[in-house]
């Protein structure tokens, strides 16, 4: 049946050639011994554009994942104690990847797309809009930079008590934030990635002692210097060759 998508029966308002179609598929009836598909001979209707279109099948409303959504609660509840800290102190180490503070909701969209498996070569689609200074890769370790900051500094805002040792701070991220999933879930991406070069970003973001598994920063290749080996792979890091 040459119908457009939608309108099986033809356009609105034409009984005649509803009916019309009706009968022609009921007459199938009389000769289809098994699933049987017939041109139907006259053109539909056109409807000349009016009316508005809409999909026979009603689909369900894409939804955030559950981590997104649990750190994206996480941020609300944190963000008055970081902008009282941010307006306190005078300054705020947020915005190492480029964005600024009303564009953290693109900050944990960039996140959530590389930990579900966007990849590092490209800054996710869902992503844009920040001016970020950094190219891919190693761009994805100063997003990361941004939500640690935030969480710290809101954290740390209430200046009558202690603030946290670093270790302490690590532990409450790692072990009881949303957003230490969110970290751990990236740090398995690049584990998971072909390029062992990545490695090296996994310590920017975990740190040592956070990660199950080898030491978090990776392995320096055999007959290499720790230094001379992140002098080679830099150039990849920063976006310079693949």
């Amino acid at each position: 049946m040459p119908f457009p998508l939608g309108r099986p029966l033809g356009v609105a308002d034409d009984p005649a050639f509803q009916r019309d179609v009706l009968r022609s598929a009921l007459k199938l009836l009389e000769s289809a011994t098994e699933p049987t598909i017939v041109d139907y001979p006259n053109e539909a209707p056109d409807a000349n554009g009016e009316g508005v279109w809409a999909c026979a099948i009603e689909l369900p409303t894409p939804e955030m994942s559950e981590l997104e959504s649990a750190v994206r609660s996480e941020i609300d509840l944190l963000m008055p104690r970081y902008q009282e800290a941010r307006r306190s102190r005078g300054r705020s180490t947020f915005g190492m990847s480029g964005a600024t503070i009303d564009q953290v909701d693109k900050v944990v969209s960039f996140a959530i797309a590389v930990a579900e498996g966007s990849g590092f070569e490209d800054v996710p689609s869902a992503a844009s809009g920040p001016n970020w200074r950094h190219a891919m890769p190693i761009l994805v370790r100063f997003v990361v930079e941004d939500l640690r900051a935030l969480y710290q500094e809101a954290v740390t805002s209430d200046a009558s008590s202690r603030p946290p040792s670093q270790r302490e701070m690590h532990t409450w991220i790692f072990q009881e934030t949303a957003l230490g999933q969110l970290l751990k879930q990236i740090a398995q991406q690049i584990t998971d990635h072909d390029d062992p070069r990545l490695r090296l970003m996994r310590g920017f973001i975990i740190p040592e002692g956070f990660w199950d598994g080898d030491r978090a920063f990776g392995g320096v290749p055999a007959g290499m210097s720790p230094d001379d080996y992140v002098r080679s792979i830099r150039p990849y890091l920063i976006g310079e060759q693949s």
